[in-house]
């Protein structure tokens, strides 16, 4: 490790310890591979996406991160230390040599010299070690290096303001700033930290001292932070029960952010107040939202990797459509330099460009909302009440009540046939002791269950 560069102790019950990322790597790997199933069910059939041309494959790697300059001059980043560089606008890549060969999670170039990049060593046999390395560029990439390591963390997300002030964030809620570059960094200071303690996704930056971040856990929360010092201090707020990974300024007050579940679909959260309130939407879509970027104050488009969509919208965020990418291809991040130009980034060194809205070749082929059951209950953990939602593909007899761990039926919340289309109920717990309960929605041959915590 370089001289001055940060050393951040092992903390054994942190989110990120081996043994418990051991646990979540698996659970997610079984519920990907359920995904996997319902995509071939799920999966769109028809043209591909025609608003998208597809470039030459610059790498077998998938690449998770864009950074652009300007329209021409920009940098895509991914796995196994790729960091690739074209100056003509994607027709060309070059790969640069990058100083790690773990996965580049972040890339931020402040200029076409100066940048920063985010790389995560995950933990493998047989040492378990796994820790976050910050590489930094002063030359356009011509030559990467260590600046400094983060040990035994995993740390997914960073933004620079200028060449000396920066912010990194990562599991457990951790935040960092920096003022001289990178060289060093110091925790920062999150209200309630205790209740804040989940990962963070994404941090961007509005002006040098008004920024945002995001995250959350599937299945548990979703959370969004905020700053006015520049990172020194972030306020949070939980704003639905899905983690959330892109932020869209469209002002200082203005801000949508995009996520998903891996096995719910994809949702937004929107404040038109700064951020001191949030409205959630569940929009309906199958896939999970990576990353979002917008060509027009009303037309923006984000990824939704795993399922081989995107999603656009053209009326700011009200309602999004999905279409497939040419192939099916997951996508990870994209991102638009100006009205006319944009780029997509994802699995196999797939790098797409926006080359118009498609009149010319046939319109985009919308996808096909969700057909199968699904089964919601946010927040949770609640007191005293929370809410499910669930959605039914048509009309049906529905059944949905609520059990303790002991299989004895608390209460019924519907029993009656209802019409297609996402409806919801209250669950209210104020009488009952703090514990997990289940939440069983049964619908004809279907039937979808829940777990939901309740505290005081």
């Amino acid at each position: 490790m370089p001289d001055g560069s940060p050393r951040f102790p092992r903390n054994p019950t942190c989110t990120s310890h081996p043994a418990l990322l051991r646990r979540r790597q698996a659970s997610h790997g079984r519920r990907a591979a359920l995904a996997g199933a319902a995509l071939l069910l799920l999966a769109p059939r028809g043209t591909p996406a025609q608003e998208w041309e597809v470039l030459a494959q610059p790498t077998i790697h998938d690449l998770k991160k864009l950074s652009f300059v300007s329209n021409l001059h920009g940098w895509a980043a991914g796995d196994s230390g790729t960091i690739l560089v074209t100056t003509d606008g994607g027709s060309t890549w070059s790969p640069q040599i990058s100083p790690v060969d773990h996965h580049v999670v972040d890339l931020r170039m402040l200029d076409a010299q100066l940048g920063w990049a985010l790389a995560q060593q995950l933990p493998a046999p047989p040492t378990w070690e796994y820790g976050t390395t910050l590489i930094r560029t002063t030359n356009g990439g011509t030559d990467w290096f260590v600046q400094s390591t983060f040990e035994d963390l995993l740390v997914h997300a960073l933004d620079f303001t200028d060449a000396q002030w920066g912010c990194t964030a990562g599991e457990q809620g951790n935040l960092w700033w920096t003022s001289d570059g990178g060289a060093s960094w110091t925790p920062s200071v999150v209200d309630s930290a205790e209740l804040a303690r989940w990962p963070i996704h994404e941090v961007k930056f509005h002006t040098a001292t008004y920024g945002m971040a995001t995250g959350g856990l599937f299945d548990v929360t979703g959370l969004v932070w905020r700053t006015t010092d520049g990172g020194q201090f972030w306020t949070h707020q939980r704003v639905a029960g899905e983690p959330f990974f892109g932020i869209h300024f469209f002002d200082s007050l203005d801000v949508l952010c995009v996520g998903g579940d891996l096995d719910y679909g994809a949702g937004m959260v929107q404040t038109t107040t700064g951020g001191a309130q949030w409205e959630y939407t569940y929009l309906g879509i199958w896939g999970r939202a990576t990353a979002v970027s917008f060509r027009t104050a009303s037309e923006g488009w984000a990824p939704l990797g795993f399922a081989g969509t995107y999603m656009k919208t053209g009326d700011g965020g009200s309602r999004w459509d999905a279409t497939p990418t040419p192939g099916g291809t997951a996508m990870y991040d994209v991102l638009f330099t100006d009205s006319g130009t944009g780029y997509m980034a994802g699995e196999e060194g797939t790098i797409l460009r926006y080359i118009g809205d498609g009149s010319a070749v046939g319109a985009p082929v919308p996808v096909p909302r969700e057909s199968t059951l699904r089964l919601r209950v946010d927040p949770s953990p609640f007191w005293p009440e929370t809410r499910v939602r669930f959605r039914l593909p048509g009309s049906a007899l529905v059944s949905l009540r609520i059990y303790d761990v002991g299989g004895r039926e608390i209460t019924t919340l519907v029993e009656e046939r209802l019409p297609g289309g996402t409806h919801s109920r209250t669950f209210d717990g104020s009488g009952l002791p703090n514990g997990v309960y289940f939440c069983r929605l049964v619908t004809g041959r279907e039937t979808e269950t829940r777990k939901v915590h309740l505290v005081r």
